[in-house]
């Protein structure tokens, strides 16, 4: 019947195929993996005071959209795109469903002055969730803040926070 060489090749052409899969494992309650089809995944990161931008996550794209207000430094004021692999959304996805993103509520407030918001919309296999908060370090659970560096690291063109003084 099969060699053992052919039983090999066999064994190893299924394992890539599986892992050139576009698909995204997420965890349910019940801690069983789910698949999720990746054309679904659309990750929202909006920024606030002094920004007024977003960052949008779509497939393997990271899109940056100005705000309207035209900013000193160039590359704040154009659209610009960056591709990324599957394997890095991948990881993304999966770290934020680790941290139980659909489970966050939906609005962190403080009692602060001089705030910046930060909000993250992540749409993905038929779930939608806005989490939005009033100030992007103060009162903001950890993850978000750690989706909005990512976004900002994958996107790859420098577009960190502008800190005015004041």
């Amino acid at each position: 019947m099969y060699t053992k060489t052919s039983k090999i090749i066999l064994l190893l052409l299924s394992a890539i195929l599986l892992s050139c899969s576009k698909t995204v494992k997420k965890k349910n309650s019940n801690l069983q993996a789910q698949t999720v089809d990746s054309n679904t995944i659309e990750l929202t990161i909006k920024r606030g005071a002094f920004h007024y931008d977003k960052f949008v996550l779509k497939d393997t794209v990271v899109t940056f959209y100005p705000s309207t207000e035209t900013v000193e430094d160039d590359k704040y004021n154009t659209i610009s795109s960056q591709n990324i692999s599957i394997q890095q959304r991948d990881e993304l996805i999966n770290y934020i469903l680790e941290e139980s993103f659909f489970k966050l509520k939906s609005r962190y407030s403080n009692q602060t002055t001089d705030n910046s918001i930060l909000e993250v919309t992540l749409k993905m296999d038929g779930q939608n969730k806005t989490i939005e908060c009033d100030d992007f370090e103060r009162g903001c659970p950890k993850i978000l803040q750690y989706i909005e560096q990512q976004i900002i690291t994958l996107h790859n063109k420098g577009l960190k926070r502008i800190y005015l003084p004041g």
